[in-house]
């Protein structure tokens, strides 16, 4: 196995490319993923595997399937690999950035949280695409208490019109919907209740190709591309929110 350890923005981004065929000469590389495309973690992963297999002379491309087909896609070898998935891993940034994505527990109603056991007996609403989130929250909460909706900001309207009392959000990307939108002045973050860590898979057949994108990611961090393609996504992804 080959991990690369990447940063993004405020998180630290982790590439974990597991290995299981033989290698397959390629001109495209696709991968799946269980969130959509337009949110925020793979606004940022996209374009950085884009570039750095572009720089290789490889197109790649991502699609959108739930999380669990992405997983049969990725782990079978039917697609090349996918784009985000939950690990440990250790920080590459120096001690600059965090090194790991926080899930966060947001309210406006004051209420205190300090971790997912104290979620019981309210109602919690957040998107779909988290698979981790729903595992924890179908052991802790009845399924009437628990909201699932396509996009944060859903989530967010909801608590602000006081029809869920809690949303579960990455910290930052509710942050930015707080900031952006005056409906939702009254929201703050109540508690960091747990960890996210973020790598994404790679399907063994390419082991060959593991090596040369990881030297291709570590020249990208050195000649300032990485965060530079960071930077461009996250000032987009907050004028789409001010927009919005």
């Amino acid at each position: 196995m080959v991990i690369l350890f990447k940063k993004f923005s405020k998180y630290a981004f982790c590439f974990l490319l597991l290995l299981a065929s033989h290698l397959q000469a390629t001109n495209e590389i696709v991968f799946t993923g269980g969130a959509s495309l337009k949110s925020y973690q793979p606004s940022i992963i996209v374009p950085i595997l884009t570039e750095a297999f572009k720089r290789n002379g490889i197109e790649f491309r991502a699609l959108y399937h739930p999380s669990l087909r992405s997983l049969i896609l990725a782990n079978s070898g039917k697609l090349d690999g996918e784009l985000h998935r939950v690990y440990d891993f250790h920080k590459v940034s120096m001690g600059k950035y965090p090194n790991s994505v926080w899930l966060s527990a947001f309210s406006s109603n004051g209420i205190i949280i300090t971790g997912w056991g104290d979620l019981k007996g309210y109602r919690v609403a957040y998107y779909r695409g988290r698979k981790d989130v729903e595992t924890i929250l179908n052991k802790v909460l009845a399924p009437a208490l628990i909201t699932r909706v396509n996009t944060d900001e859903q989530a967010f309207s909801m608590l602000a019109a006081g029809r869920v009392d809690l949303v579960i959000s990455e910290s930052i990307q509710g942050k930015m919907l707080i900031e952006s939108h005056q409906k939702f002045s009254k929201i703050t973050e109540v508690a960091k209740i747990d960890e996210s860590k973020i790598y994404a898979y790679m399907h063994i057949k390419h082991e060959k190709l593991v090596g040369d994108i990881a030297e291709i990611l570590n020249g990208m961090k050195e000649d300032g591309s990485f965060l530079k393609i960071v930077d461009k996504v996250n000032l987009r992804f907050r004028m789409n929110i001010i927009r919005e």
